[in-house]
This record gives C-alpha cells, sequence and structure tokens, in this order.
C-alpha cells in the first residue's frame, strides 16, 4: 500500500472516530414547561421535579427558603394545578415518586427533627418503617404502578441497605453494588429494574458510577464509559429506557437504550437536568429559560 494511501486511510479513520465520539442527541417532543408561580417566580425561588407518572403529574419538592431551611413536597398537574404536601407538625417535606393511579412516596421531617417516610394513597397516609432500621432512618426512594415502593434504611450495623416493599407489606431485600463505599437507589420500574448511584472506596475524586440492578445482577453504565465523569442514573422506564446526568466540565441529562448514550437538549438549545421518566417514557426534570429555572415534561428517543 502506498504512503499516500496509508496516510488517507489514517485521515479517514481518524475522522470516523471523532464522530463515532460526538454524543448523539435525542429527539424530543411534547415539550411542557411550566414554574410553581408564574406569578410570583421567586415564591418559591426553587423546585425540584423527583418524579412523573403517565398522566404528565409530576412531584418533587419546592424551596421557599435555604436557611433556615423550608422547603414542601409538590404535585403539579397537566393543567397547571400545584398543592403542597405540608403534614402536621412538619418542618419540611419531598415527594419522590407517584404512579399512574395518583399513590405517591414522600418523605418529611418533624418539629422535633425525626424523619418520616410516608406513602400517600387516596385520602390515607400510611407512616412506613423497615422492621430493621434504626433511628428513624428509613426513606421512600419510588413506586411504581404495582404498589412496590422502592427505599432506603440504616440498620443496626451503621450501613445503608436498600429494600423493595410489596402491595402486601411484605419486605425484600436489594443488595448493595459489590465493593462500593455507598450504594443509593433512585428509581426502578413495573419490571423491578433499579437504577441509581454508587461510589468506590479511596476513590480521592469521589466520583460516582451509575447502576443497573435487575434479576439479582449488577451492572455499571457510565456514560459514553467514561470513568471519569460522574454519572447519576435517575429512572427506568417499562421499556429498558435510562436516563440520568453526566458530570464532567459541564453537566446535562441524556437517555441510554440498545446501548446508545443521547444527550438531552432543552427546546431552545438548553442545558436539561433529567430527574425521572413514566412507565411510558414521559420525561420530567429542570431546563433554564429567562434565567429561571422551569420544570419540564417531554418525550425524548
Amino acid at each position: 500500500m502506498s504512503l499516500l494511501r496509508v496516510l488517507a486511510t489514517s485521515v479517514v479513520l481518524c475522522v470516523f472516530s471523532a464522530f463515532q465520539l460526538q454524543a448523539q442527541k435525542a429527539t424530543c417532543t411534547n415539550w411542557n414547561l411550566w414554574l410553581l408561580n408564574p406569578a410570583n417566580p421567586s415564591n418559591p425561588p426553587f423546585g425540584d421535579p423527583q418524579g412523573v407518572n403517565d398522566n404528565r403529574t409530576v412531584v418533587g419538592d419546592a424551596t421557599f427558603s435555604v436557611n433556615p431551611p423550608k422547603f414542601w413536597g409538590f404535585v403539579h398537574y397537566l393543567n397547571g394545578k400545584i398543592t403542597y404536601w405540608r403534614p402536621a407538625n412538619a418542618k419540611f417535606s419531598t415527594f419522590e415518586g407517584r404512579n399512574n393511579v395518583g399513590n405517591t412516596v414522600g418523605n418529611y421531617t418533624d418539629t422535633l427533627g425525626v424523619q418520616h417516610a410516608a406513602f400517600l394513597h387516596g385520602s390515607t397516609t400510611s407512616l412506613i418503617v423497615h422492621p430493621k432500621a434504626v433511628h428513624h432512618s428509613t426513606f421512600l426512594a419510588d413506586i411504581n404502578n404495582l404498589n412496590t415502593i422502592l427505599g432506603v434504611y440504616s440498620g443496626s450495623d451503621g450501613v445503608n441497605h436498600i429494600f423493595k416493599r410489596r402491595s402486601n407489606g411484605t419486605f425484600v431485600s436489594v443488595p448493595n453494588f459489590p465493593g462500593a463505599a455507598g450504594t443509593a437507589p433512585r428509581a426502578f420500574n413495573d419490571n423491578g429494574v433499579v437504577v441509581g448511584t454508587y461510589g468506590l472506596p479511596n476513590d480521592p475524586t469521589g466520583t460516582e458510577h451509575g447502576f443497573i440492578y435487575r434479576n439479582g445482577s449488577f451492572a455499571t453504565l457510565n456514560y459514553r464509559n467514561d470513568v471519569r465523569a460522574w454519572t447519576d442514573l435517575r429512572g427506568i422506564d417499562k421499556n429498558g429506557v435510562v436516563i440520568g446526568n453526566r458530570y464532567t466540565i459541564d453537566g446535562n441529562g441524556f437517555l441510554y437504550r440498545n446501548g446508545i448514550f443521547k444527550d438531552i437538549v432543552g427546546p431552545n438549545g438548553q442545558y436539561v437536568t433529567v430527574r425521572g421518566i413514566s412507565a411510558n417514557g414521559i420525561i420530567t426534570g429542570l431546563v433554564t429559560k429567562n434565567h429561571a429555572d422551569y420544570g419540564f415534561t417531554a418525550n425524548c428517543q
């Protein structure tokens, strides 16, 4: 092969490699951007979506004050209606997930500083306590359409443990990521597949890695296989589409399906932070518009 042909081939390979390294962009439609209080965006100044269902109902927490901390769980409906969750004797509260029939999980801290995990179904609020939890440490992270709840508790061994609570009230243990210093479940789908993050011991950077837990086995999912990037997996739909955020020099939301990462970009090219995905793929999160953080729902593929 001539030197000219070798050089030409090298150029083609370099261009192809560079093209491969460029992240693909997701195609997103049906954008709905909203503020919790359009008449006064600074009250509350910040709202953080955490979960969404197929009715495009979003739950999360609204921060009214940082010092002292004052935040309340909210429900944002597709028609723009907002309700806040202010449990009796609570200092602050958060909502974490909501399923298609409107059942919701959240957590609140009372005026004595005691944490409570709550399951809201219809007009009833049930407090959930894992039988092995110490010091009121049960925390609820998500709920699926089978009314199974995903959560975490601290045990007498001083370690945080993951669990699922079935609709019949029984608890099932989920292991921590093998060898991890800490494992944080974020969400799961109707098939019981859990996604979240873990950190490795003795990692001076404290980098978070994404994990998928399915049928008793763990798999690591780092954004574009970059072990240096912080990867925060936030949700998985019934078809196995995973959403998350990557943090390198900057940060942005992405979706992952069939081995392909796609960046999620706002309707005007803005950076996006994703927070949750419904069973049928509706995504919620935050996008910046006119120097304000808007909640959103969208369909992306």
